[in-house]
């Protein structure tokens, strides 16, 4: 490309030289004045004034300040005048560097253009590789290094890292298996998060709930055969036995209840329909038959 520009800049040409450079030439007698000044200011110091010479006072502070605004006035106007080379040179190297800026900047876009299609080329290849070597369970972009698209990475050097990348999802995903429990749920929050050790901790959790629920619902099956039990109880005692009814207009005789002396048990029949969970129905059942009570199930529709 460089044959077809018909001037081209080589950096070396960019080089700032100072062909004639003159420092400390400025003459003044600005030192005198000061040295004048520092002789004479002992004749104004405050001391020196009083109600007496009041006037005089008014006088050489007018003086002292005039002097001193036209002694910094011709110091600015100096100034100038002999900044005024510098400035000009300034202003010339500061348009030179932002026409140089410019031209870097329109290269700039050109160059990051062809350094993004080499990055999108790049990844085509790695995608390509990711379906050859790759974990079938997981897409490339839940591992995707962006490092991988540098220059300095070569293809070699990927295909390394996504082998080792791939063992490593082959090696948790083993690890879940031996878990035993819940396998299909932990294996998708972990596809999803590509996380271990949340997904573990995880499995934790649902262990623990498995757990307290178990325990509830051994706590509720206990509570629930203890009541059939009592209800069983009161069930089996016989009633009281009551005294024939009082005439019209006497009052009721008072008597004791008094119960049979049975030589066997009594056998009682109740009837009952039973609303609880499916643990508790089972544990109930086997409540009934360690006691050995008959019953019969009723259909629902029933």
């Amino acid at each position: 490309m460089n044959e077809m520009i018909p001037f081209a800049l080589r950096e070396e040409e960019l080089e700032l030289v100072v062909s004639e450079k003159t420092l400390g030439s400025l003459t003044t007698n600005a030192r005198q004045i000061k040295e004048l000044v520092e002789r004479a200011l002992p004749n104004y110091d405050a001391a020196n004034y009083d109600e007496t010479n009041i006037d005089a006072a008014k006088k050489d502070k007018a003086m002292l300040n005039n002097a001193s605004k036209a002694l910094n006035a011709r110091r600015i106007e100096i100034e100038k005048e002999f900044m005024k080379p510098f400035e000009e040179f300034k202003g010339i190297v500061a348009e030179t560097v932002d026409l140089i800026k410019t031209a870097s900047s329109k290269i700039d876009t050109v160059v990051k253009t062809q350094e993004q299609r080499e990055k999108e080329a790049k990844r085509a290849e790695i995608e390509k590789l990711w379906g050859e070597v790759g974990h079938a369970l997981v897409p490339l972009d839940k591992v995707f290094c962006a490092v991988w698209l540098n220059k300095t990475n070569a293809m070699k050097s990927i295909k390394i890292d996504i082998s080792a990348i791939v063992s490593k999802i082959d090696s948790d995903i083993a690890t879940i298996e031996a878990i035993g429990e819940d396998v299909d749920m932990l294996k998708g929050l972990y596809l999803d998060t590509l996380d271990l050790n949340r997904t573990i901790q995880y499995a934790r959790t649902l262990k623990d709930n498995r757990e307290r629920a178990k325990a509830d619902a051994e706590r509720r099956a206990a509570e629930a055969a203890r009541r059939v039990e009592e209800q069983a109880r009161k069930a089996a005692e016989p009633e009281p036995t009551l005294g024939p009814a009082p005439e019209p207009g006497k009052p009721a005789p008072h008597f004791t209840p008094s119960y049979a002396i049975q030589p066997s048990p009594v056998l009682l029949t109740r009837a009952f329909r039973v609303t609880a969970t499916r643990e508790n129905i089972i544990a109930l059942g086997e409540f009934m038959n360690a006691r050995g009570i008959q019953f019969e199930k009723i259909e629902a529709n029933g």
